[in-house]
């Protein structure tokens, strides 16, 4: 009984920690395609304001997977409006950096759904690699989080 207890909360433990979601996109890597996005983010660091997290995010457009690491700051700046940015790395066909802005709303008081609008502006930056690719990177999406 002690070894299923042990397997039990060393499975739930992390996914506790976790916040996923999942989004449609449009406008991912500068391209106007539609897409797919899943992403966590961590619920271990909270500052006294706003959110200090690490997130994943995995994307796929219709031609190509994409991934980002980043920690991730939210501030909330009005009614259901967050508004941050975070410092990662990107992969999109090779190791970026990545610099991005966030802009959230929670639609869950018009849905009574954890629905969110959000857009994210940011620029990639190809140093990591002997074939370098910069760019600006926007998405907008429409999500539910868990």
């Amino acid at each position: 009984m002690r070894k299923w207890l042990w397997a039990l909360v060393l499975v739930w433990a992390p996914a506790l920690a976790l916040s996923p979601s999942v989004a449609l996109l449009g406008g991912y890597g500068g391209r106007a395609l539609g897409g797919l996005e899943a992403s966590w983010d961590c619920q271990l660091f909270q500052p006294p304001v706003g959110a200090l997290r690490p997130t994943l995010n995995l994307a796929y457009d219709g031609q190509d997977l994409q991934g980002a690491f980043l920690m991730r700051y939210l501030l909330g700046v009005g009614e259901g409006v967050r508004a941050g940015g975070g410092l990662g790395l990107r992969y999109h066909k090779n190791p970026q950096v990545y610099l991005r802005g966030d802009l959230e709303y929670g639609l869950g008081a018009l849905t009574n759904l954890p629905l969110f609008l959000g857009a994210d502006l940011g620029y990639a930056l190809g140093v990591l690699s002997n074939n370098p690719q910069s760019g600006p990177v926007f998405q907008v999406k429409l999500g539910y989080r868990f």
